[in-house]
């Protein structure tokens, strides 16, 4: 049997029609196999298989489905996919491939409806006396879209009804896989955006290979992509740093220095989230990260009376942003983001006590910067706090015992932040 590569040409991607058939194809199998906790590690997505389709799905050497993509606009009746309804021989090269496969795995996909497709000659001839009725020898079904519908256009409103079905394709899969992010829609399209960028890549190389070389894409490639959360990450961390440059821009004066906001701004991104945790230190910042959620971390009445005020009146080139610590002439005041009311100031500090970056960094610190709190010791004369200080002077934390926290650490609010820093 002669086989021929018909559709080998540098126009694939992972972008254009043929590519985003393969890749829907992929997630609505990934899908079912997900929602029926079946395995799909020997599962693949294969395009432009010397002796096969333009799509096939593969389970370990089988072939789960088999598909031929047309993008004709003018492709009315089965007579103009002729050669999809003949079977691939010597006489007929061009022909659909249907070894390995039966009538219920073989499709073809199309972007406008075709007339008479499963009709009979007789009724045919009838129905459609101009159009010439040509035998289905291969069987070969025409694929039917969640919508119902036995094609699919390229655009419809100005949208990709292909790029929408694989997006709800993966919202169903981040469902399956108890996901935080299922509702994000932006989440979704970046997740679609890098299996095609995936596709893409592999399509190149295995052009640039040549000798019949052909892409081979594994579920759990795709599987990964979607679930992965160091993309989230940078996602999270990004949004971040825009909404803290919006807030910052909105209350802005002309006269006020920018350098450390603009630090801060370009902080590398492990760096930037160290900064936020830092600035909260009564937080539990665990969750935030698991779910990519470092953004709520920016609030905007914090940022408006803490850290404005603070930058807007102290000597910049003082701060250290690693310590978040603040030298005066003889005190030092240790910048926070906490918002915690009047009357807080134990449960703040008994969420501080568990932190122990924070302790180790602020142990001779003489005030710490908060929003509401002011002039209440950070340590009651009585009772000692069982699992805070009696550690630390007991050297739990891997301190000499003369190396303690602050025993004068008081909470200062920012308007008295503002005054000291004036007085300096």
């Amino acid at each position: 049997m002669k086989y021929d590569r018909r559709n080998a040409t540098s126009s694939w991607s992972g972008y254009n029609h043929q590519g985003k058939v393969g890749i829907f194809l992929a997630l609505t199998e990934l899908r079912k196999l997900v929602e029926k906790e079946e395995d799909y590690s020997s599962y693949e997505l294969i395009l432009e298989k010397n002796g096969g389709e333009d799509v096939e799905i593969f389970q370990a050497q089988t072939v789960v489905s088999r598909h031929q993509v047309k993008a004709k606009k003018a492709g009315k009746y089965p007579n103009d996919y002729a050669n999809v309804r003949t079977i691939n021989s010597r006489l007929h090269p061009t022909g659909y491939q249907t070894s390995g496969t039966n009538r219920n795995n073989r499709f073809l996909h199309v972007i406008c409806e075709v007339r008479g497709w499963d009709m009979d000659k007789q009724t045919f001839q009838q129905t459609y006396k101009r159009a010439a009725y040509v035998p289905n020898q291969s069987q070969v079904q025409l694929y039917t879209y969640p919508d119902g519908k036995k094609y699919c256009d390229l655009v419809v409103d100005n949208q990709s009804p292909i790029d929408n079905f694989c997006k709800n394709e993966i919202k169903e899969i981040l469902k399956f896989s108890k996901s935080s992010l299922v509702d994000d829609i932006e989440h979704i399209e970046e997740i679609l955006s890098e299996i095609k960028d995936l596709i893409s890549r592999q399509i190149v190389q295995s052009h640039s290979n040549g000798n019949g070389a052909y892409s081979v894409i594994s579920f759990q490639e795709i599987f990964n992509i979607i679930t992965s959360q160091a993309k989230r990450q940078r996602q999270s961390i990004r949004r971040a740093k825009l909404s803290l440059e919006m807030y910052w821009n909105n209350i802005v004066e002309d006269d006020v220095d920018t350098t450390v906001i603009n630090q801060i701004l370009n902080l590398p991104d492990d760096k930037f989230e160290q900064l936020l945790t830092d600035l909260h230190p009564d937080g539990d910042i665990s969750g935030s990260k698991r779910l990519n959620d470092i953004g709520r971390l920016i609030d905007e009445i914090s940022i408006e009376y803490i850290l404005y005020n603070f930058l807007k009146t102290c000597k910049q080139e003082r701060l250290s942003l690693d310590s978040l610590r603040y030298n005066l002439n003889h005190e030092s005041l240790r910048l926070s983001m906490i918002h915690a009311p009047k009357g807080a100031e134990s449960r703040v500090r008994d969420k501080i006590m568990t932190n122990e970056s924070f302790i180790r960094a602020s142990f001779d610190t003489d005030y710490l910067i908060n929003l509401c709190i002011n002039g209440k010791k950070f340590f009651e004369e009585k009772p000692i706090h069982e699992d805070g200080k009696e550690k630390l002077l007991a050297g739990a934390l891997g301190e000499e015992k003369n190396i303690i926290f602050s025993n004068n650490l008081e909470y200062i609010d920012y308007v008295n932040t503002v005054e000291k820093l004036k007085e300096d």
